[in-house]
């Protein structure tokens, strides 16, 4: 497509504002070089010369500009040897490169485009084609950068949506589905490295009468304790859920039925030790902890209804107390 430069095509790929891209030109010969910045320059771009490969490179690392307008002979580094560098490095591989060469041959423009450029324009030319090119390139290079912050905001939305579908409202820690997902990775680790896994189960003895007795909002608070409580006795490596209701669970991996016995028990003594509620609503609470460990060849799944029946079994025997499964 040709452009006039009176044509609303032409106006609208040119710069507008202060954010007016910035263009790296690279040619050794000074009235070339100056020639091709005034010109840019009067379309509204900012131009930086450069008269070597190497310099070239140098100016685009520290400026990181939109565009690069590369000859291909030059000292010091001629513009493939230039060309490929950039392209090879993290910092400079997104930009694009413009070949800007009285060499015309398909010999040249195909090294040219070879060694990662985005186009070429062989000497002579009309000042209207390279300024047509150099917006189109523009246009292009922001275009780009647009989609990857939008796919980069797309993640990170997606990011934020997954944390919420597996954490709980209330606790902030890990919910049932949160849950699943840690305990597939645990069980696959424990049975690759053959390291034990252990769980408890906690519950919060006789809740229904706190919520009863103190309302819903005071008994939301006091779970909001007993995950606080988990949370500050458990290792980094432990994995704290809310399984639901007054229930909670616990994952331990690398540690054996023996070790879970012993943080159940620390837990179960803070909770006993702590002073729930406040002011006129203080009152005391206890949980009942029931403990399992990982089976060689069963479902992580069925570690957990073990527990579950050592919590029943502990509830059912008063309560406030720590029970691990039976050994076969």
């Amino acid at each position: 497509m040709k452009l006039d430069a009176n044509s609303n095509e032409w106006n609208a790929l040119r710069p507008h504002g202060e954010d007016s891209p910035m263009i790296l030109v690279a040619d050794d010969d000074l009235i070339n070089l100056s020639l091709v910045t005034r010109r840019l320059e009067r379309e509204g771009y900012q131009v930086v010369g450069a008269q070597n490969g190497q310099e070239a490179i140098d100016k685009a690392r520290e400026m990181l500009p939109d565009l690069v307008i590369l000859d291909v002979m030059m000292p010091v580094l001629d513009g493939l040897q230039a060309c490929r560098l950039l392209k090879d490095d993290p910092l400079t591989r997104d930009i694009t490169v413009i070949f800007l060469s009285a060499l015309d041959d398909t010999e040249a423009v195909v090294k040219a485009l070879s060694s990662g450029a985005n186009d070429y324009i062989s000497r002579p030319f009309q000042a209207e084609e390279m300024v047509a090119r150099v917006h189109v390139a523009i246009r292009l290079t922001r275009e780009r950068h647009q989609l990857r912050l939008t796919a980069e905001e797309a993640m990170r939305r997606a990011e934020v949506a997954l944390e919420l579908s597996i954490s709980d409202g209330l606790t902030g820690l890990l919910n049932r589905y949160g849950l699943q997902r840690s305990l597939a990775r645990e069980c696959a680790e424990a049975r690759r490295y053959n390291r034990p896994l252990s769980c408890l189960m906690i519950d919060a003895d006789n809740f229904k009468t706190i919520n009863d007795t103190y309302g819903h909002p005071t008994g939301d608070a006091a779970l909001i304790r007993i995950a606080l409580i988990l949370t500050e006795a458990v290792r980094r490596s432990d994995v704290v859920c809310r399984y639901g209701g007054e229930e909670f669970l616990v994952l331990m991996p690398e540690t054996e039925l023996e070790g879970a016995g012993a943080l159940a028990e620390k837990i179960r003594a803070a909770a006993a030790a702590h002073v729930f509620g406040d002011g006129a609503q203080m009152f005391s609470l206890t949980v009942s902890v029931g403990a399992a460990e990982l089976h060689v060849d069963e479902a992580g799944n069925d570690m957990i209804a073990r527990a579950d029946a050592a919590l029943y079994h502990a509830k059912t025997h008063g309560g406030n107390r720590v029970e691990a499964e039976l050994q076969n």
